[in-house]
């Protein structure tokens, strides 16, 4: 008992620890500026002195536990989405793309399962639970806490694709008013950036993203194939495929993007009733195990007992 009580103790303040240090790294940028505020409000104190000492200690602390800066070549990857395989990919897919988020992702997948068997066995222990039932909840717990973090991650990009399939239609319209207006491509993914902040915050961020690549001075078509690779969108990479061909072949832009957005409200709305044609076989799992046998005893109930005590008068008495 005292073990488990000392594991848990540790692995909770280690925990603790790890979050209290990325919080911190969150808001270093504001230290300094606050540091400086509260000295120099001391009296009868050299601020000048005082404030230097401490952004000096305060680099030392940022040189010494601040994660190293990726080189050029990472950073092109972790924008791109190209050569990313695994954890990397998932985590660019679904927006995060700081860059220490692949070492937290991997530090809470297999902190994650320790932390649940710990807590498992310790409440086996307290209540007294078997000891087959300890090793049950124990290979639940492990296998839960290494599932948990992909699933949510997995969620997240499944819910970020969809905001994006919604909202591409109406950008490729307003993409078609862009270029039939005058404008390049370039000039038409800032006006999609700038007016798709609000309702769709992952598409504007996408485009945005196409849009530094290019002016960076990356091939329009290795940014609009990175752009595939980044959202895992089938809607996207018809898009791509769309714009890369047109741009080979010489055909004009603004029909192309006119019937393409035309395809995809079609497909939209195919979906749509799709979805509403399924909806009459996902209601009979619900109607037949939950409302239709309320119903039966409801409707049926009082005949069966009319009819019994009819039939057993004695047994009914």
């Amino acid at each position: 008992m005292i073990l488990f009580l000392s594991i848990s103790i540790f692995l909770a303040t280690a925990i603790g620890s790890i979050g209290l240090y990325l919080w911190l790294e969150a808001r270093k940028e504001s230290l300094p500026q606050r540091f400086k505020e509260i000295v120099g409000e001391v009296e009868g104190a050299p601020p000048g002195r005082i404030v230097a000492s401490a952004e000096e200690w305060l680099g030392r602390v940022r040189k010494r536990f601040a994660p190293k800066a990726p080189t050029e070549t990472e950073l092109v990857e972790m924008l791109s989405g190209k050569e990313l395989t695994g954890g990397r990919l998932l985590l660019n897919q679904a927006g995060v793309r700081s860059v220490g988020a692949h070492q937290v992702y991997l530090l809470i997948r297999w902190a994650l399962p320790v932390v649940l068997v710990v807590l498992a066995v310790f409440y086996g222990k307290i209540t007294g639970i078997a000891s087959m039932s300890i090793i049950l909840m124990v290979l639940v717990a492990g296998i839960a806490g290494y599932l948990l973090p992909d699933f949510v991650l997995r969620r997240k990009i499944h819910k970020r694709q969809e905001e994006i399939t919604d909202s591409l239609p109406d950008a490729l319209d307003l993409l078609v008013v862009c270029v039939e207006a005058g404008l390049g491509l370039n000039a038409a993914f800032i006006k999609i950036t700038d007016e798709f902040k609000l309702s769709s915050p992952a598409l504007s961020e996408e485009f945005d993203i196409v849009n530094r690549e290019m002016v960076a001075g990356k091939p329009r078509q290795e940014a609009l194939r990175a752009l595939t690779e980044r959202t895992g969108v089938e809607d996207v990479k018809s898009l791509v495929a769309m714009l890369i061909q047109t741009e080979k072949l010489g055909t004009s832009l603004a029909v192309s993007l006119r019937v393409h957005s035309d395809s995809l409200r079609l497909r939209r709305r195919q979906k749509a009733e799709e979805a509403a044609a399924k909806t009459t076989i996902k209601l009979i799992f619900p109607l037949v195990f939950l409302m239709f046998p309320a119903l039966f005893i409801v409707i049926l109930g009082p005949g069966v007992i009319q009819v019994i005590n009819v039939l057993y008068p004695v047994a009914a008495k």
